[in-house]
């Protein structure tokens, strides 16, 4: 039997397919930049998946679970969590694959799931898993808006070199 956490890094969570033109695509590579790529095509994160955990984070910290609007059309970019951080180059960066776990945790803490249910079976690990994109998808959903409005504020604020920092150390409302 896979644990609950090898069962959860296999899927795909999703975003609102807005954030797409709007964040994604100005600010992340998609299928992955790095050193002289990424710092020509003017990205901040190497690859869109980091993006996707920024956000989380950014929404965790900051208590905004939101939500996918349920008519807002939902996309991913095909990358399975498991896969996300996974490969260390030498030169540019080591493997963070340890956010994975962090992500885990957090969500574990977040979603009101019973354990003794499951271990009692009167719930299965694909219900409880659903349930634990559902919390992460809400607190990037939350992170994505935070970003963006924060943008829309001052269009140049990411321009500054602690932006991202200063998102994660202060409320930003």
């Amino acid at each position: 039997m896979e644990s609950l956490f090898d069962k959860w890094k296999t899927r795909i969570p999703k975003y609102d397919e807005s954030f797409r033109s709007l964040l994604f695509d100005p600010l992340s590579k998609k299928y992955g930049a790095e050193g002289e790529k990424k710092d020509n095509l003017g990205k901040t994160f190497s690859n869109n998946y980091e993006l996707y955990m920024y956000a989380f984070f950014l929404g965790l910290y900051n208590q905004e679970y939101v939500p996918i609007n349920l008519d807002s059309k939902k996309v991913d970019f095909s990358h399975a969590i498991q896969h996300w951080g996974s490969k260390t180059n030498i030169l540019t960066r080591k493997d963070f694959t340890k956010l994975q776990e962090y992500i885990f945790v957090a969500l574990i803490a977040k979603t009101d799931i019973d354990l003794i249910a499951l271990d009692k079976g009167e719930i299965t690990e694909d219900e409880i898993v659903k349930q634990l994109i559902k919390t992460m998808e809400s607190f990037t959903n939350g992170g994505l808006i935070l970003i963006k409005e924060k943008l829309e504020d001052n269009p140049g604020y990411l321009l500054n070199p602690t932006s991202y920092l200063d998102m994660i150390l202060h409320k930003t409302n």
